[in-house]
This record gives C-alpha cells, sequence and structure tokens, in this order.
C-alpha cells in the first residue's frame, strides 16, 4: 500500500501556486513584444514553487519553495532567504545568485544556498526559469536536474505585519499517512497583531486527508513579526489533527502571503490572501454572488487529477450557468455545472458548496473561502476520492479576446508514467487566425530543455471558454480547453487522456 500511495504522491499538478497569483493581469491595451532587460527585475520579489523532486523515496516526490529575492536590476541576486520543504526535510536558507534576462522575457535564475540537502548533485544550487509578465510579476518553474516545479513570482511591495483575516488553501502530502492532504480555511489574526495571537475567534478550517473529510473544524494559534524579507512563522492547532502545523510565509504584499509548511504533520503549500476590513462580516448567502472561473488541481483516487470552468453564484444559495472540464488521471468530463452553496452564518467567509454534472451525476464538493476584496478566492475540492486546491476569480464582463503576447505557465503530469513536466512560455497569440506561437523552456521528467517551439490553436470564445490544441516542439497536438477570466488572463487545462494538465496564460506588459 505505501508504495500505490507513493506513486499517488508524486502526481501532485504543481500549478497550484499559479493558480493563486497574487493580483490580476494588467489591462493594458499594449501588450509587449519585446523590452525585456536585466533592468526589467530590480528590488525584493516573492517567490513559490510547488512541484516534484528527486530526493524523496521511490526517486521523486512533492515539494514546495518559496521565498524573497532581492535582484539589483544588473544579473545579480544580491541576498534573499527560502523555505524549501520536501517530502523527507524542510529547510530554511540564506542565498544568493544571478540572472540573466531575455528580450520576450524568459529569464534565467539561479541561487546558491549553499545547503547540500537541495540541488542537483547536493550542489545546493537551484536554477528556475521566469517568464516575466512586467517588472512586477512573472511565471515561475524550478529548471534543473533536481526538481521540476510551478508557481509564481512578484514584486514585494509590503513586509508589514498581517492583520485580521487570511484565507487559504493548501494542497500537497500527509507525511505520517504516506498520504494525499489538502486543507483550507480562515485564520483570523486578532485585534492586537504586534502579539500575533490567532485565537481561534472567527477562524474555521477544512481538510481531506486521503479521503477522510473533517469540515468545519477549529483553528488557533500564533504568527511572528515579520523579518527584513517579510517572512513570518504561523503556527497553528487544527481540529483535524493531533499533530501541530507550522507555516513559513513569505509576505508579497498587504494581501498575499505565500505559504510552505515547515513541519513533520505534511508537505503542502499554497497562498493566504488577506481579507481586510471584510473579515468577520460573511453571514449569509448574499455574500457570494456573481461570476467565477475556477481552477484546482491535485490528487484523485487514481491519480493526478485538475478542474477548471466557470460557475455563477446568484446570492440567494444557488450555483447556475456552469461549465466544467475535469481530467482525472485522463478520464476527461466535459459538461455543464450547477447546485447550491450555503455561507456560514459566523462570518468566517466558509463556503460549501455541492455540484452536479448537467448529463454525468454528481459533481465536486467544493469549498470556498470569501476574501471580499476583489482578490481571487481560495477553494478547495472535498469529495472522499479527490483532493486539490486551487481558486475562483471574478469574472470580468464582456467577451475576453485572446490577442497579442502572454506568458504561460504549466504542469504536466503524464497519465501513464506519472512523470513530471513544468515549464514556462511566452507566445503571441493572434485573435483574427485563432493562433499563437512562441518559445517554451521546459523541465520533462527533470530533463530541462529551452527554447522548445510552443504553438497553438483556438476556437471562438463562448461563455469564457474556448477550446484548442498545443504543440509542443515536433510533438502531436495536445486538446485543451481555455478559460478566460478577462482579456488578460486564465485558465488552460488538458482535454484528452494523455495526461493532466493545468496551467495560466497572463497577459505581459511593456515594463
Amino acid at each position: 500500500m505505501k508504495i500505490t500511495r507513493l506513486m499517488l504522491l508524486a502526481t501532485l499538478i504543481a500549478s497550484i501556486s499559479t493558480l493563486v497569483a497574487c493580483g490580476g493581469g494588467s489591462s493594458s491595451s499594449n501588450p509587449a513584444t519585446t523590452g525585456f532587460t536585466k533592468a526589467s527585475l530590480k528590488g525584493n520579489y516573492t517567490f513559490l514553487a510547488q512541484g516534484e523532486d528527486t530526493l524523496a523515496p521511490g526517486g521523486f516526490g512533492l515539494y514546495s519553495v518559496a521565498g524573497v529575492m532581492v535582484a539589483d536590476g544588473n544579473g545579480n541576486i544580491s541576498g534573499g532567504e527560502q523555505t524549501y520543504g520536501n517530502f523527507t526535510s524542510a529547510y530554511e536558507d540564506t542565498f544568493t545568485g544571478t540572472y540573466s534576462v531575455s528580450s520576450n522575457g524568459l529569464t534565467t535564475v539561479t541561487l546558491n544556498t549553499g545547503n547540500q540537502n537541495i540541488g542537483p548533485g547536493a550542489s545546493g544550487t537551484e536554477t528556475f526559469t521566469v517568464v516575466l509578465l512586467s517588472s512586477s510579476k512573472g511565471q515561475i518553474s524550478q529548471f534543473d536536474g533536481s526538481a521540476t516545479s510551478s508557481g509564481t513570482i512578484d514584486a514585494q511591495t509590503s513586509t508589514a505585519m498581517p492583520t485580521a483575516g487570511y484565507a487559504f488553501s493548501v494542497v500537497g502530502a500527509d507525511l505520517n499517512a504516506v498520504a494525499p492532504l489538502n486543507f483550507g480555511g480562515v485564520f483570523n489574526i486578532d485585534n492586537n497583531p504586534s502579539a500575533g495571537a490567532i485565537s481561534g475567534a472567527g477562524s474555521v478550517t477544512d481538510a481531506n486527508d486521503f479521503g477522510t473529510v473533517s469540515l468545519a473544524q477549529s483553528l488557533s494559534g500564533s504568527i511572528t513579526p515579520p523579518d527584513a524579507f517579510g517572512f513570518v512563522a504561523i503556527t497553528l492547532t487544527a481540529g483535524f489533527t493531533s499533530f501541530p502545523v507550522s507555516f513559513d510565509g513569505y509576505i508579497v504584499d498587504s494581501t498575499h502571503i505565500q505559504l510552505v509548511e515547515f513541519d513533520n504533520f505534511g508537505a503542502t503549500g499554497g497562498t493566504a490572501i488577506a481579507q481586510g476590513s471584510a473579515t468577520g462580516t460573511f453571514t449569509s448567502n448574499s455574500a457570494f454572488s456573481g461570476s467565477f472561473v475556477y481552477g484546482l488541481s491535485g490528487f484523485n483516487s487514481i491519480g493526478a487529477g485538475a478542474d477548471a470552468g466557470t460557475i455563477t453564484a446568484d446570492g440567494g444559495g444557488n450555483l447556475t450557468n456552469g461549465l466544467i472540464d475535469q481530467n482525472l488521471s485522463g478520464t476527461v468530463i466535459s459538461d455543464t455545472l450547477f447546485g447550491s452553496y450555503a455561507v456560514d452564518n459566523t462570518g468566517t467567509g466558509r463556503v460549501i458548496a455541492t455540484t452536479n454534472f448537467g448529463v454525468n451525476g454528481t459533481g465536486p464538493m467544493l469549498i470556498f473561502y470569501l476574501t471580499g476584496t476583489g482578490n481571487p478566492v481560495p477553494v478547495i475540492q472535498s469529495d472522499t476520492f479527490a483532493y486539490a486546491a486551487g481558486a475562483a476569480y471574478p469574472q470580468g464582463s464582456g467577451t475576453p479576446s485572446f490577442n497579442g503576447t502572454y506568458g504561460v505557465g504549466f504542469n504536466v503530469i503524464q497519465t501513464s508514467s506519472f512523470t513530471p513536466n513544468d515549464g514556462v512560455a511566452q507566445i503571441t497569440a493572434t485573435s483574427s487566425s485563432g493562433t499563437f506561437s512562441g518559445t517554451a523552456n521546459i523541465n520533462e521528467g527533470f530533463v530541462p530543455t529551452s527554447a522548445q517551439t510552443f504553438n497553438g490553436t483556438f476556437t471562438s470564445i463562448t461563455g469564457g471558454r474556448a477550446a484548442g490544441t498545443i504543440t509542443v516542439s515536433s510533438g502531436s497536438p495536445i486538446m485543451n480547453a481555455l478559460y478566460f477570466i478577462d482579456s488578460t488572463q486564465g485558465f488552460v487545462i488538458e482535454t484528452d487522456n494523455g495526461a493532466v494538465t493545468l496551467g495560466t496564460v497572463r497577459q505581459q506588459v511593456v515594463p
């Protein structure tokens, strides 16, 4: 049984950290074509990437890495700190490094940590590939022989002490049971932030530990003041486990914290998003209304899984007008989606939703954690057979366009071999022809390859969805669906049986 579980754990879809990306895409009407330089990367940047490394029993397993790097605008990483948590241990390190930037935004970053427990050949050196979206954000992927992952990198604009409620979702593994795990919730930092107490008032959590679903559990703990890099240590006592749950958090801005678990209970990662002044105000179903585009990824009873689609909450407890593409280890459902929901009357922002496919029976059970700020809403899936995490974005009005230059970040798990692939790409989309073309850096099974061709097609956008194909180098076309939040950003999900793929597409803007 242990071997089976390890194989299942190795199928994590690492796009989770790209799903809860900080902020949204730019609405500029002047997308970039060229113009990125080393000077485009200058200042402090918070990053999070999740995927698989080669250090676990059985050859490869889950890991997450988050931190803050300081770029000098001239190709040097003058300092920074990170937390690297994998299936065997978790490490906190400082680093220096270097970076190079191509005019199309494809960037290489090398970090030297000095920690011989990580990096190829116990070198302590990590290499990342990044596609810059602007001078303030990008999509990142580890790009060396020791690990492959996907995530985000964002300019750090605050290191202030977090206050009030933070909604979060994480996914990974229960290290004690050697089993997949996801959980989410809200931790409410008490009114005296200097004390850093999370008393439990206004806090809640839900978990799915390898099919054992624990709903509306208690949550309390503490958070330390930030250091100079915006690092905070979050310690939680959760009702679903007797083990303490601890996260290393790296602040991005006044509303986002990137999380890596740092304890003996689990190897998880994800993002926490501030509720701000809306903390405690979500007391009725009217708190959840509007149309959303969602993406989730993680595990199911047979391997990797991902969902992407749209849904509308009517403010009265009903979910309508939904679309979904669900890929469970190559078994794909493309259908409509509807259901019902209930907002907890305690004000935490917890929303439990039950759904049904139009023609394929019962849909996923979803739990949303409202933020009330226009930011993404953290989401977990908590069926007994599926464990996933991600985010739902408020959908823009009107019909979006897909035209100009974009950055793509993605994770792929092959359904036959469980081989993990991650990468980033820079593409130019032409709406009049329904095509795009560009260049990708892809780490396939821990073998990084630069400058692969990355071309595709897409249909007209209906209800926020377009069908399409992607062809990498000389490979066969890969079927996919694109779900657009607006003209600047969206999700891409594979819709054939060859692999489970979930990624994000975000517009580039001249730095």
